[in-house]
């Protein structure tokens, strides 16, 4: 089994929330306050459960957790089943319980670690925790902010409030920008004068690298995850809520908000728009309208990949 993360739930911190799904709960005199959470094959009697809404078999799985409490959205008929339970009844159990417990997750408390270098210029909300070995510059870094260990934050840099950098991320270094000379060949450096700023709620995962930009900033907008090893090149703009995973996006591409960029290589100087899908292993080379999903090297509407598919197949099948 892996890590039990001991908490502490009551039941009016869950009524807290519960408000704002219009949920429920049913046998309220059966609620002991969870001490941990689990999944809920592994689950104690004290431990803090949800069943997803496209799960199967609810009832059963109702009745075989050891867990007192259980997220969900469905009541069996039969209330012999859960007569020893605590149903916690909304219409996204998941969402609900990942809710409830990152707000605890995300209480911590606020520090700079006495192996932090941090420019006395800089301006870090005194909310926030700056893990060891950390590398700020002349930064602004908000309220409620987190910065895990091994990260370096470069000059002009700024990132906002409740966001996340796991260990290992390079914010803020120079682009890879060059302009070659006719005669004699020799690249010689564009100047990456631009900043890079980070907005609310941002996720960033570990060993990330986000560019400053040339003669802008390169701009990662409110609620954007990003997963760990991503590449974020300079003057690239990343529309609110999209998730970007394992992806490397070329300079000065624009991308929209919620869109899911999973990944995929994207060319520079391209733009995507809002609601776009990029399946797995995509290079997009070229620009993507709003709502559309791409796939395949190079990346293609999805109808026209499977056309490709089918006829590729048809190909090599009917020799």
């Amino acid at each position: 089994m892996g890590k039990l993360y001991q908490m502490k739930f009551s039941l009016e911190n869950i009524k807290d929330l519960l408000h704002s799904f219009n949920g429920t709960v049913v046998n309220e005199r059966n609620f002991k306050p969870p001490a941990n959470v689990l999944s809920i094959s592994e689950a104690k009697e004290t431990s803090l459960v949800f069943i997803d809404r496209n799960a199967k078999k609810k009832a059963q799985l109702i009745a075989e957790t050891k867990a007192t409490t259980i997220i969900c959205d469905y009541v069996p008929e039969d209330r012999s089943i859960y007569e020893n339970k605590c149903l916690i009844v909304v219409n996204h159990p998941k969402l609900f319980f990942a809710k409830l417990v990152n707000r605890q997750l995300n209480s911590f408390a606020s520090d700079i670690h006495p192996t932090a270098v941090i420019d006395p210029r800089a301006e870090i909300a005194n909310t926030c925790y700056i893990g060891p070995h950390v590398c700020v510059g002349n930064a602004k870094i908000g309220e409620h902010t987190y910065i895990h260990s091994n990260c370096s934050i470069y000059d002009g840099v700024e990132i906002g409030k409740n966001v996340i950098v796991d260990a290992g991320c390079v914010i803020g270094a120079a682009g890879f920008g060059f302009v070659r000379d006719d005669e004699t060949g020799e690249p010689v450096r564009f100047p990456q004068l631009g900043g890079v700023i980070i907005e609310d709620n941002v996720e960033i995962g570990a060993n990330v690298c986000i560019d400053r930009g040339a003669l802008q900033n390169t701009i990662i907008h409110q609620g954007v995850k990003i997963e760990d090893l991503s590449l974020i090149a300079h003057n690239v703009e990343i529309g609110e809520y999209t998730y970007i995973i394992g992806t490397m996006i070329g300079g000065s591409t624009k991308i929209g908000k919620r869109c899911w960029i999973a990944s995929s290589k994207v060319l520079n100087k391209i733009t995507i728009g809002d609601k776009v899908t990029a399946g797995y292993g995509s290079v997009v080379l070229e620009s993507i309208p709003d709502g559309a999903t791409y796939m395949g090297n190079p990346a293609v509407d999805a109808l026209e990949y499977v056309k490709i598919q089918h006829k590729l197949k048809k190909t090599l099948y009917d020799k």
